[in-house]
This record gives C-alpha cells, sequence and structure tokens, in this order.
C-alpha cells in the first residue's frame, strides 16, 4: 500500500512519514510534494491509497489540489492535515472531496483518522 505527502515544510514531511511508516505496516512506500502542481503530476502515476494534504502551500493551495485530484481520481482517500483552526477550514475541505481533516499537532487524532481511511479503502471505500 502506498501513500502520499503534500506539505511543503520538510520537516513536518519527515513527521509525517514517519508516523505513517512507525503506526501502518501495510504502508511499503510514502512519495512525497512541496507543491500542490507537482503532485497533481506524481500522485495519478503513483495511485496512494491514501493522501495526506497541507492547505497552506505555495502556489496553489491544499483546497484547489483536492477539488483537482478528485476529478482525476475519484477514489482516493484524503485527509487535510493543517496547522490551521480545523474548524474553520473543515467545511471547505469535505465540499472539494476530502474525507477528513486534523490538526498537525494532535498526533492520536492523526493516527486514528488515517486508520479509519485505511479501514475504509480496505472495504472498498473512499469513493
Amino acid at each position: 500500500m502506498k501513500a502520499y505527502i503534500v506539505e511543503d515544510y520538510e520537516p513536518m514531511r519527515m513527521i509525517l512519514r514517519r508516523v505513517l511508516k512507525k503506526n501502518f505496516p501495510s504502508i511499503k512506500s510514502v512519495g512525497e510534494s512541496e507543491t500542490a502542481e507537482e503532485a497533481l503530476i506524481k500522485i495519478p502515476v503513483i495511485k496512494p491509497a491514501i493522501v495526506l494534504i497541507d492547505i497552506s502551500l505555495p502556489g496553489m493551495d491544499g483546497i484547489e489540489l483536492i477539488r483537482r485530484l478528485k476529478l482525476q481520481c475519484k477514489a482516493l482517500c484524503i485527509l487535510v492535515v493543517t496547522a490551521h483552526e480545523v474548524e474553520f477550514y473543515k467545511d471547505k475541505a469535505l465540499k472539494a472531496g476530502a474525507h477528513n481533516i486534523v490538526s498537525k499537532s494532535d498526533f492520536d487524532a492523526l493516527i486514528n483518522k488515517v486508520r479509519i481511511l485505511l479501514e475504509s479503502k480496505d472495504s472498498g471505500g473512499c469513493m
């Protein structure tokens, strides 16, 4: 199973990658992009099971990235991981096609929400 992280801050990408690899042995590889534009090229080719996307990215923001990815890959499981106020962005993220949103500082919630998405994906979910 593959995962993908779209995050412009390299130390946060490293933390997210470690969280995924440590807590989800079924994830065999984790791709990464610093920008939405790069992610739009790579994600359809790599076809990850789950994508973690930051809202604040240079250039195109995470909300627009989600909209475009869902046009290309309807079955993609997307979790928004943000440093911003979760409730402020929740409706925007869900309307764009994300399946959930979590604060970057809440690792327990992050692990739980990734687990739920992966279980959903295993049962044919995230459509």
